[in-house]
């Protein structure tokens, strides 16, 4: 079964599932990753309760993302993964980089679905592994609220608000942090999970290492590792690090600073990212894509255009008339006039960053030979 076919087909996948457990086994064992991705993606809630309202709590929940999951695979998964597999040259194995990308897995590998490792960074935590058997009857459905609201506003937008992360998850709140949004995402997106580690980076800043901290700890479990197979065999990994990109954080952390340039050597993806690697205080950031990464896919909020026509090769796609009205007027006035200017711009055929009166933009820069 392909990668396609497995995801576009969930309403069936949802009712063999439904149909197999009209009543579902008593919680034993302590769920496996895998089985809390699936129900938190709503896929099946094969052996979570035998109590009829938790089954019907999971069946409402499961129905509504069901839902909300097709419309965005309609809209904006397909027509991006048709265009991926013609405009981004794909190299199986691959790591893709993907700064500023909250929880946003699907888009990423949806542009890259042959890469053997995905590294997310973010301003939001990991956490653990919820254990939702455990929860009560008042905090599942809190639970579920936030998962039922988050899956329908990714699915409108394509990406999240990082204030509606901030505000939904954190070490003191009902989501502990993106781990499971990650987990619910890698299911739907065809993927089997083998595991879920805590990890940081070395002490030499040259890679990420296994978190020695006390698994209950919840601070153990700011960056995680979720270890994937997918739908054709191939092993995969999501690496998630919480990490602040800001010039301020990264000189006072020389071993991030020191791993922010070894991972700028991959192919880099990044979208609605508030136009911060365009602000001084984020220039070691900026500084490291320009210099090392040999491909860059991104939006206009990403690197400003005059940095990148220095050392790359860049292909426009879609429309860009100005930035949104919630960043500073001017903002990529040289990308402005690069689309008015060229004459070899490509159709963007699918809703992609912030929604702005031109519509959507990408930019796909090769560094020159």
């Amino acid at each position: 079964m392909t990668l396609t076919t497995r995801i576009l087909t969930p309403a069936l996948a949802l009712g063999l599932a439904w149909a197999a457990t009209t009543t579902a086994a008593a919680p034993a064992a302590a769920a496996t990753p895998d089985q809390t991705a699936r129900w938190l993606a709503g896929l099946s809630p094969e052996g979570f309760s035998t109590d009829k309202d938790s089954q019907k709590r999971l069946d409402k929940y499961a129905k509504t993302v069901t839902d909300k999951w097709a419309s965005y695979w309609k809209r904006i998964a397909t027509p991006m993964i048709d265009w991926a597999k013609a405009e981004l040259a794909q190299t199986p194995g691959e790591t893709i980089f993907y700064p500023f990308a909250g929880a946003d897995f699907p888009t990423v590998a949806q542009l890259y679905p042959q890469a053997g490792r995905y590294v997310l960074v973010a301003l939001q935590t990991g956490g653990r592994v919820p254990d939702l058997q455990k929860m009560s009857t008042r905090s599942l459905d809190n639970f579920l609220d936030i998962f039922r609201k988050g899956f329908i506003d990714f699915a409108r937008r394509g990406f999240f608000r990082t204030d509606d992360l901030k505000a939904d998850t954190g070490h003191e709140k009902t989501v502990e942090g993106v781990t499971p949004v990650l987990l619910a995402f890698a299911a739907r997106m065809g993927f089997k999970v083998d595991s879920v580690t805590p990890i940081r980076i070395n002490a030499a800043g040259t890679d990420v290492e296994t978190h020695p901290g006390a698994k209950d700890d919840v601070a153990t479990w700011d960056c995680v590792r979720l270890g994937l197979t997918a739908a054709d065999g191939r092993k995969v990994t999501l690496d998630y690090l919480w990490l602040d990109l800001s010039d301020d954080y990264l000189a006072k952390h020389a071993n991030a600073k020191a791993w922010l340039a070894v991972v700028a050597r991959n192919k880099t993806f990044t979208k609605a990212a508030s136009h911060l690697m365009q602000k001084p205080f984020f220039s070691t950031m900026s500084q490291a894509l320009v210099a090392n990464a040999p491909v860059v896919v991104q939006d206009e909020t990403g690197l400003d255009y005059k940095d990148m026509a220095k050392v790359f090769d860049v292909q426009l796609y879609g429309r860009f008339e100005r930035a949104h009205h919630l960043w500073t007027e001017g903002v990529q006035r040289e990308l402005a006039t690069a689309y008015k200017k060229a004459e070899d711009v490509k159709p963007l055929p699918f809703r992609f960053g912030y929604d702005k009166e031109a519509g959507s933009c990408l930019q796909v820069a090769t560094r020159k030979k």
